[in-house]
């Protein structure tokens, strides 16, 4: 099966990222692990032999990412996928909305058709995230292929300390925008209480 994975490259700690295991709230991951990079028991999770993976590393120019995009790919390389199935999407770190946009048409024309998609927003700036969200959810409008997973990681500090990691399955809400697009087609009426049995 062909299966596509994003996430971006931080810039954060300069090659020294934290490893932990993050919890998964309100799924299960049966092959989790210490990582620095969420996407990676993502892509644990759902590997299968004989799977066709491409691995979207959206890296920001900057002098400080070199060293963690090579602890990505040792991390990648933990799972047998080499870095000949990585695709890297340089970006400004100054985003303006022309280098957004760029970075969103970029993201979607990279995706293969008929593949499954499997997103991480974790790492980033706040607009790289959301260009991820934004392409994640345009994705089955205009290419064939499914998003499976939309993923975040999030470390939690106190008094500089990691006091709890969390992974968060954000997929639900991708789901339910589908729904809102097919409910709107059929001439739904008060969507909102119908969005609302639907989410009990």
């Amino acid at each position: 099966m062909r299966k596509t994975y994003i996430t971006n490259i931080s810039l954060q700690a300069k090659g020294d990222l934290l490893k932990v295991l993050y919890e998964p709230k309100g799924f299960t991951l049966a092959r989790n692990r210490v990582f620095s990079f969420p996407v990676i028991p993502v892509i644990a999770e759902n590997q299968e032999a004989g799977d066709e993976v491409t691995v979207l590393a959206v890296r920001p120019d900057n002098a400080d990412t070199p060293d963690n995009y090579a602890a990505f790919l040792r991390e990648l390389s933990e799972l047998g996928i080499g870095e000949e199935a990585v695709k890297v999407l340089s970006v400004a770190e100054n985003q303006s909305d022309a280098v957004s946009l760029e970075l969103l048409m970029r993201i979607i024309e990279e995706i293969p058709d008929e593949s499954l998609v499997y997103g991480d927003i974790t790492f980033g700036t706040k607009p790289m995230s959301a260009v991820l969200l934004y392409a994640l959810s345009f994705l089955p409008k205009i290419k064939d292929c499914e998003v499976d997973g939309i993923y975040y990681g999030e470390i939690k500090r106190a008094g500089g300390e990691m006091v709890e990691a969390s992974l968060y399955d954000l997929t639900a809400f991708h789901l339910l925008g589908d729904m809102i697009d097919q409910m709107k087609e059929l001439g739904v009426e008060k969507m909102p209480e119908a969005l609302r049995k639907i989410i009990k």
